[in-house]
């Protein structure tokens, strides 16, 4: 790491946001209240601007946010990078899921929405923690697109990236696919805010669980990977921490020196 002033970028879900528990553990937003005295806090995430509800109590902390998946780039409330989807590549994509009856979504910067809503897709959102989409399968012809999204099967999905060969399909949990180009990922958007800001990769600490964390992990000075992250994340990873409910963050920064120990009683901080 350099000696400059450093970045940490943190991935939300399976990272910061304990999806299974509903929580950011306490012992991470401790942590990033310690962190934020000596370094300038991101996030890094494929949740669009409106969709940080989830981490309402960090956001205080947070200077930089690097949105759905490196498309969208905020400095405090000033965007300073978006690249939306063109829309040929929207009405393609769109005919070919609808050929597939998939049910597919798309993210704007501050709404979104989903093509169907049933029963399935009900329970896959309250599994996520995440607000039901409204139902609008216009939205693409009526707003900017920075991310598609939908919900199939892996065969289902493979059809897609045959048609799509300049499309990304990225799993996230278990139950979708974001929709992104090729030349997209956090790792390009991380680059991007570098680039704008004035700061070297070497001096970016990235925290990540999924697989559209890789490339971030990869290539930030220091790449972390969460103890409950994909074997790819953590393959990539220059450290592999605990998982998010173990205090997986805490121990991290603990670990390479970032913040000093905290005084608890808890078990789980010792």
């Amino acid at each position: 790491m350099g000696k400059e002033k450093l970045l940490f970028l943190f991935d939300i879900d399976g990272t910061l946001f304990d999806n299974a528990n509903d929580e950011v553990p306490a012992s991470a937003l401790r942590a990033l209240q310690e962190l934020h005295k000596t370094a300038d806090i991101g996030i890094a995430t494929g949740r669009a601007r409106f969709m940080l509800y989830s981490i309402e109590e960090l956001m205080p902390l947070i200077k930089y946010s690097v949105l759905i998946n490196g498309r969208y780039i905020l400095d405090g409330e000033n965007v300073i990078f978006e690249e939306p989807l063109s829309g040929d590549v929207l009405e393609r994509l769109v005919r070919d899921m609808e050929e597939l009856n998939i049910i597919y979504g798309f993210q704007g910067s501050d709404d979104e929405a989903i093509s169907k809503i049933d029963e399935e897709i009900i329970r896959f959102f309250c599994e996520l923690r995440l607000d039901l989409p409204p139902l609008n399968k216009n939205y693409h012809l009526q707003k900017k697109v920075y991310q598609a999204w939908c919900f199939c099967n892996e065969e289902e999905v493979e059809t897609l990236r045959r048609k799509h060969p300049d499309l990304q399909f990225i799993r996230w949990l278990h139950v979708g696919y974001d929709i992104l180009p090729k030349s997209s990922s956090k790792s390009k958007g991380m680059k991007m805010l570098a680039e704008k800001i004035g700061i070297g990769l070497e001096n970016i600490v990235a925290f990540g669980d999924g697989d559209n964390d890789y490339e971030m992990l990869r290539d930030a000075g220091l790449g972390i990977a969460m103890g409950n992250g994909t074997e790819k994340a953590k393959a990539v990873a220059d450290y592999v921490t605990d998982a998010v409910d173990r205090d997986g963050i805490y121990k991290a920064l603990i670990r390479f020196g970032f913040i000093k120990r905290q005084n608890s009683k808890s078990k789980m901080l010792e």
